[in-house]
């Protein structure tokens, strides 16, 4: 349970961004019936891509809003802005965590988590859960990381169509072997960025916004600095290439909650 913030852009990252997704591990919408005062203290996370490349991944464990290193970190992606050159792509993934139920807390479950697969670096952030997947006594593996592992075998190579069929694939696993709350996701490999929005519960808090301002796509489980509440519809995968071009899939079990 996590709040996801991603940006593809080709004009600036604002700093101001990262101040405000911050603030949401503790004025971030969190699930009824759990303990609003706890927020999501539980840990961040921050990837970046820059042209392609991952040039920065940084996790924390505890609250974004109070640990200096994830401003360290913002600062050093906001800073690229003044020394980047005419046609550059900048990608970003964040997260802060909310723990679930029974999984630990500590650097190795702070997202976003990092694999390479194809000769290509994929960086992936999740919001949700499934209710009953064991954490591995030899290897700390988590829902998260099953989702995400389970989703790059499913994966057949980087365009829009083979991610929106893992996708689909990942989906159709865990639902016959899982129940889950949510398998919201964000996951790049640099060149594009992966928006995927399914739920079984608490619609209302594994939401997952967007929009486009020109420049720059960004997205968010709540909006953030201006942006509008354009919903993703639940069961859609939503691409978006080093042009901002976008590309919309449905991937999912799907609802109707009146997203986009």
């Amino acid at each position: 349970m996590c709040r996801l913030f991603g940006a593809i852009s080709h004009g600036p990252v604002y700093y101001e961004l990262f101040e405000e997704f911050a603030d949401l591990a503790v004025m971030g919408n969190t699930p009824r019936g759990g303990a609003d005062e706890r927020g999501h203290r539980d840990g961040w996370g921050l990837a970046f891509f820059r042209n392609g490349a991952l040039v920065d991944h940084v996790r924390g464990v505890g609250s974004a809003q109070d640990d200096p290193q994830y401003f360290k970190a913002a600062w050093r992606i906001a800073k690229v802005n003044t020394e980047r050159r005419a046609g550059e792509r900048l990608i970003v993934l964040a997260h802060i965590r909310r723990a679930s139920s029974g999984t630990p807390v500590g650097l190795e479950w702070s997202h976003p988590f990092i694999e390479t697969k194809g000769g290509r670096t994929w960086a992936f952030a999740h919001n949700g859960g499934p209710a009953r997947v064991a954490h591995g006594e030899e290897e700390k593996v988590g829902d998260s990381h099953v989702l995400f592992r389970t989703l790059l075998g499913n994966l057949e190579g980087p365009d829009p169509e083979q991610v929106a069929k893992a996708t689909k694939a990942t989906v159709e696993a865990l639902r016959a072997e899982f129940d889950y709350s949510g398998l919201n996701f964000l996951v790049s490999d640099g060149q594009w960025l992966h928006a995927f929005r399914e739920y079984q519960e608490n619609g209302d808090y594994y939401t997952l916004y967007h929009d486009d301002f020109g420049e720059a796509v960004l997205m968010c489980s709540q909006p953030i600095l201006g942006m509008r509440d354009n919903l993703l519809l639940g069961g859609y995968l939503l691409s978006v290439g080093p042009s901002l071009e976008v590309v919309k899939t449905r991937a999912g079990g799907g609802d109707a909650d009146g997203g986009l």
